[in-house]
């Protein structure tokens, strides 16, 4: 089982200036251009951005890597 801790987007989630602060997925890297519909925390307790796509792919990481990696 693993912790995934996965929201609904919105701006005060995110630090001014970050990508997902100017409302594009962060979680798909660089190469993604969509904007994020939820909010996930990555294992430093950091929040992400995530498209609905890049969403699945912190679910697969968290089921996969468990929290700590």
């Amino acid at each position: 089982m693993a912790s995934l801790e996965i929201k609904l987007w919105e701006l005060g989630d995110f630090t001014p200036g970050t990508k997902s602060a100017q409302g594009r997925c962060a979680w798909g890297g660089d190469s993604c251009k969509e904007k994020p519909e939820f909010t996930v925390t990555d294992r430093a307790g950091s929040n992400m951005g995530a498209c609905e796509k890049h969403v699945v792919t912190y679910i697969r990481d968290r089921l996969k890597n468990g929290p700590f990696g």
